[in-house]
């Protein structure tokens, strides 16, 4: 009886029509996830990622000018991490291909004699919205496949005062020399020094209230890899995380270095 139950559970899981599954543990209920069609839709695939040492960088801006930024990120990436991506925005939807389900299937031991063709496939549509200081989390499942998703053209968006920026840091002289921190300009000529490359379009824009200064590192000219590897340096915060950039508008109080 056992064995015919566990059969009728493998049918299901190896071939089903598509069918949507609301998650537990979620803070609020989004309509906007129920949606079967997604306009927009920003496309994140391997070719947009790079990573080392459990932190990520993906290579994608998205305009301001998008209220509520719809991504499809086609790589596995922790879940804890892909929930503050792209800071600037209060309210996200990401959809991914469902790697919990994957990641189970393919380590699933099944008895002699018995084998399944490849897992169904599945997804998992988020919105996080930011409120307050806190993280809100909705989520659907979709069993048999994936929602249909119209991607944009996410190139050469930029106007003439715009920048792509990979790095932004808020500087504090009085905070750095009690750290004994380097500040941004010694930084910038050590890794220059110790990477034999010149870093480019690094903007520095000066606070008229608190005298502190804000650094926007466009990095332009480094390869990914050579990003990664100064943000990492550069970030105080060693914990791992998805670097995303945004989009700077530069204005009369910016200087570039």
């Amino acid at each position: 009886m056992k064995t015919i139950i566990f059969l009728f559970q493998l049918l299901f899981i190896c071939s089903c029509t598509q069918k949507t599954i609301n998650t537990e543990n979620d803070d609020f209920h989004s309509e906007i996830i129920k949606e079967v069609k997604f306009e927009n839709v920003i496309e994140i695939t391997d070719k947009n990622i790079i990573t080392t040492k459990g932190a990520f960088l993906f290579d994608v801006s998205i305009p301001k000018t998008i209220d509520l930024p719809i991504i499809f990120v086609q790589n596995e990436v922790p879940l804890k991490l892909l929930s503050t991506i792209y800071p600037d925005f209060s309210r996200l939807i990401i959809i991914t291909p469902n790697w919990t389900y994957y990641n189970e299937m393919s380590n699933m031991v099944l008895p002699d004699g018995i084998i399944c063709a490849e897992p169904i496939a599945s997804s998992v549509i988020y919105e996080f919205n930011q409120e307050n200081g806190k993280l809100l989390k909705d989520s659907l499942v979709i069993m048999g496949g994936f929602p249909e998703m119209k991607f944009i053209n996410n190139k050469n968006y930029l106007k003439n005062n715009q920048k792509k920026v990979y790095y932004t840091e808020n500087y504090d002289s009085i905070d750095y020399k009690k750290d004994n921190k380097s500040t941004p300009e010694e930084f910038i000529t050590l890794f220059e020094r110790e990477n034999n490359i010149n870093i480019i379009d690094t903007y520095k824009e000066n606070k008229r209230k608190d005298k502190k200064s804000n650094y926007f590192y466009t990095l332009e000219g480094l390869s990914d890899e050579m990003k990664l590897k100064f943000i990492l340096e550069r970030d105080f915060q060693k914990a791992p995380k998805i670097y995303t950039p945004s989009i700077l508008e530069i204005n009369d109080r910016m200087i570039k270095l």
